[in-house]
């Protein structure tokens, strides 16, 4: 069989190339429209369950909220293990699932399970955003010359995050930065006491008197009329009115007894952006299972809608972080390093092979056998990475088209000044070796199927390496085993003369008179290559290794943290300092 796919090659020669002019075209739009990242996303499937509960301590929270929201979360299907965290008005519960969970499927579970929690009445657990501890994306700062942190902060919140969120694959935008508004109502205690009222009472008014009313309708004229009572407050003197108990029929008011002003809450920290110690920003991150291009061009999208059409003129959006720089870096080390090793691989089969017609065939196979992987895997929506497109392997890939190339051009080179018909020298020669090159395949493929029983984040490091290496393999095998042949008769039809190689046959020469003493010496070759292997396995623990290759973004933040105890306006004086 392997045979015949050689003789139908060199029949159907057009047909051939123009295949292969369809894997080159196919296979660059591919690499063009296929997801492209950084790093592969290795964590696992996780639910986390934030619940505020202001103004009480961390042994209240653990006892009243994590506890009660553990013990229903015990035996959630498919849970890994549950670990949380109780801080002072705060409890964190996360839980990690198996690798093949499906996200949505976790969350829907976890959902179910709160509503059956006993928890303190006002406590609401939430669930956090789906998105993974590799999804942050995108970061901006909000500019302004006259706006103050304040100001921005309340665009950010009411505008800007609800705008983002709307964009496709982003799972939350959340801002840092500037004062959360608030409207105050700041008591007198000496008015509050003279009027014979308490703190409470003030609270319970200003409750029930923001409120609207519905009154059902009447009928008159012959139509009917809706009656609401409007008791919302719009701004603040509407919180000065609203009365708070009487004093011998005399109403007593909210301005009676305080002042009402705009303020902000209390700050628990301060985000700096260069020169600026005040300003506000924007974290976007990116939901689990998209893809970072992707995402990132409906954000770059909003973010000129924003700009343009949307916020005050004096105010912009300003992203200093961008995942695509990164992915950018990527793509670019990845070209590079193919680049380079393409023409490594051209000078070195130009050198052995002594011509430079052979060394453009075999060498051809590189590319074409990469867009080939890259068609299959934009078929399948496997996403590239610096892992998988630079984990390939040059030398594998064009192992049986040297072979075949070189056995093609020895057949030719034999028959120098006589008759023949190149296709039957060339089907002659392809026969020959075309066996043992399907079978060498074969075992290098079957190496690579252990990485596929690879389970959690090794597996999702490893196997679109795999992939990418198998698919390029396959793509070189059929190359050789059609286009070389094709090639092979269109630029070798003048015949070719075997030239020798001066550097190579040296080579050869000492490489014989080793070979000579080590089958001399059986016993002592064994031996050293038995201290070799000894001496290898004592050294293996001193050698260095990397999980992660490193790539340096160029971006750079510090967040500083002070003691938990410390006061806000005490850590703001001292942050300054070097």
């Amino acid at each position: 069989m392997i045979h015949r796919i050689v003789q139908a090659a060199l029949r159907q020669r057009f047909l051939v190339l123009m295949l292969t002019a369809f894997i080159t075209v196919g296979g660059v739009l591919s690499f063009q429209r296929m997801p492209v990242d950084a790093y592969p996303d290795l964590s696992p499937p996780q639910v986390e369950i934030i619940t505020q509960w202001p103004d009480h301590a961390s042994e209240e929270v653990e006892r009243l909220v994590t506890l009660p929201l553990e013990l229903q979360m015990n035996g959630v299907p498919h849970m890994v293990v549950m670990r949380s965290i109780s801080l002072y008005g705060l409890s964190d519960v996360i839980l990690t699932f198996e690798e093949d969970t499906d996200s949505y499927f976790a969350r829907q579970i976890v959902f179910q399970r709160l509503a059956q929690a006993t928890l303190p009445t006002g406590v609401t657990p939430a669930l956090s955003p789906l998105f993974s501890p590799s999804g942050l994306v995108y970061r901006y700062v909000l500019e302004s010359p006259d706006r103050s942190p304040q100001e921005l902060k309340t665009i950010e919140d009411w505008v800007i995050e609800r705008s983002y969120r709307s964009v496709h694959g982003v799972a939350d935008d959340s801002g840092f930065g500037g004062t959360v508004m608030q409207y105050q109502v700041l008591l007198d205690p000496a008015r509050i006491y003279g009027y014979h009222l308490t703190i409470p009472q003030v609270t319970a008014a200003l409750a029930a008197n923001n409120a609207n009313a519905g009154g059902g309708f009447y009928s008159q004229g012959g139509q009917f009329y809706y009656v609401r009572g409007i008791g919302l407050v719009r701004n603040t003197d509407d919180i000065g009115n609203i009365v708070v108990g009487a004093n011998k029929g005399v109403p007593i008011r909210v301005r009676d007894v305080g002042e009402v002003t705009i303020g902000h809450a209390p700050r628990l920290g301060e985000f700096g952006f260069q020169k600026n110690d005040d300003a506000v920003e924007g974290v976007i991150l990116m939901l689990r299972g998209e893809q970072t291009q992707n995402v990132l061009k409906g954000v770059e999208a909003k973010t000129e809608e924003l700009n343009r059409q949307i916020l005050p003129p004096d105010v912009k959006i300003h992203p200093y972080y961008d995942r695509s720089e990164l992915v950018a870096l990527t793509t670019d080390t990845v070209e590079a390093n193919l680049l380079r090793g393409m023409v490594l691989v051209l000078v070195v089969l130009v050198f052995f092979l002594v011509s430079f017609r052979a060394a453009v065939i075999v060498a051809l196979t590189i590319p074409l056998s990469l867009l080939f992987a890259f068609i299959v895997l934009h078929a399948h929506d496997v996403a590239a990475n610096l892992l998988s497109i630079g984990a390939i392997d040059f030398g594998i890939v064009i192992d049986g088209t040297v072979v075949m190339v070189e056995n093609i051009y020895r057949e030719l080179a034999l028959r120098e000044g006589q008759t023949y018909t190149l296709d039957e020298v060339i089907l002659a020669a392809a026969k020959d070796v075309d066996r043992p090159i399907f079978y060498s395949v074969a075992v290098i493929l079957a190496g690579y199927l252990p990485i596929y029983a690879l389970s959690g984040p090794s597996g999702k490091l490893f196997h679109p390496m795999a992939e990418t290496m198998s698919f390029a393999l396959v793509g070189a095998l059929i190359l050789t085993l059609t286009l070389i042949p094709v090639l092979a008769s269109y630029w070798f039809k003048a015949g070719v003369r075997e030239k020798p190689n001066r550097a190579f046959e040296w080579m050869k020469r000492k490489y014989a008179v080793q070979l000579d003493w080590v089958l001399d010496r059986p016993k002592t070759t064994v031996g050293i290559a038995t201290l070799i292997f000894g001496a290898t396995l004592l050294l293996v623990p001193f050698i260095g290794g990397e999980f992660m290759p490193h790539l340096d973004e160029g971006a750079l933040w510090v967040r500083a943290t002070m003691p938990y105890t410390i006061s806000f306006e005490e850590a703001s004086s001292i942050a300054p300092h070097p």
